[in-house]
This record gives structure tokens, C-alpha cells and sequence, in this order.
């Protein structure tokens, strides 16, 4: 059986970014399909036909389905870093915020700590010679 990616012929040595973009693209395009089939062999439990005859899908199935469930563990522990950044926000007051430089204060506020930092930087200046 020649399977191939038939529309990945014109791309002899990609040399431009573009060309490896539409590469990456197509290859991803493809293993969504190649996914979504064996998913489906799964889920009607017939991907024993499939998986006990040939090596390749085997050794490709495995892999990607570690992969996949690593993205998305990875994709859970980035959810609630969030969640857990978004609790800690709401327990602060708007002039903890500005303290902390997470929240811009009024142009007042920004000349004091212009100020501060300057006041800071030249004592230390004084401390080094």
C-alpha cells in the first residue's frame, strides 16, 4: 500500500519558514485524523485488528497517546496555576497591588517610587565607593 502524504511533494528541502510551516501544519492536520480513527477503534474496542498486526501504528499509537496525556497534564497544572494566581489577586487590596507593581497607581504614586528607586540606587552608589 503506497501511503504517503501526497501533497507534501513539491517540499523537496523546505527553505523557507513558511514552507516548514505549512509542513508542520499538514503533519499535525494528519495526526488529528490518524487520532481521531483510533480513537474511535477504541471506543468500539475493534483497534486490536489494527494495533496486533502492524508495528508502526502500534509504536506511533503508544507514543502519542503518552504525548497527548502529557499536554494535557501539562495544560491542567497551567489551569490552575492560574486559578490559584487569580484566588491570591483577589485577596489583595488595590494599594497591595500597586505596591507589588501587579496594578499600575496614579501618576503620583509612579513619581514616589521613581523617586524611592533613585534615592535607593544613590545610596548605594555612596556604598560602593
Amino acid at each position: 500500500m503506497p501511503c504517503r502524504d501526497y501533497g507534501s511533494d513539491g517540499y523537496h528541502e523546505p527553505t523557507n519558514t513558511w514552507q516548514y510551516r505549512d509542513l508542520k501544519d499538514r503533519a499535525d492536520m494528519l495526526a488529528r485524523i490518524a487520532c481521531k480513527a483510533m480513537t474511535e477503534l477504541e471506543n468500539n474496542n475493534v483497534e486490536d485488528l489494527l494495533l496486533l498486526k502492524d508495528d508502526e501504528v502500534r509504536t506511533w499509537w503508544s507514543a502519542h497517546k503518552e504525548e497527548d496525556r502529557k499536554a494535557r497534564e501539562k495544560e491542567e497544572r497551567k489551569q490552575q496555576r492560574a486559578k490559584t494566581r487569580r484566588a491570591a489577586l483577589k485577596k489583595l487590596t488595590d494599594e497591595e497591588k500597586i505596591a507589588l507593581g501587579l496594578k499600575k497607581g496614579s501618576e503620583e504614586d509612579r513619581e514616589d517610587d521613581l523617586a524611592e528607586a533613585l534615592k535607593l540606587s544613590i545610596k548605594s552608589l555612596k556604598v560602593i565607593k
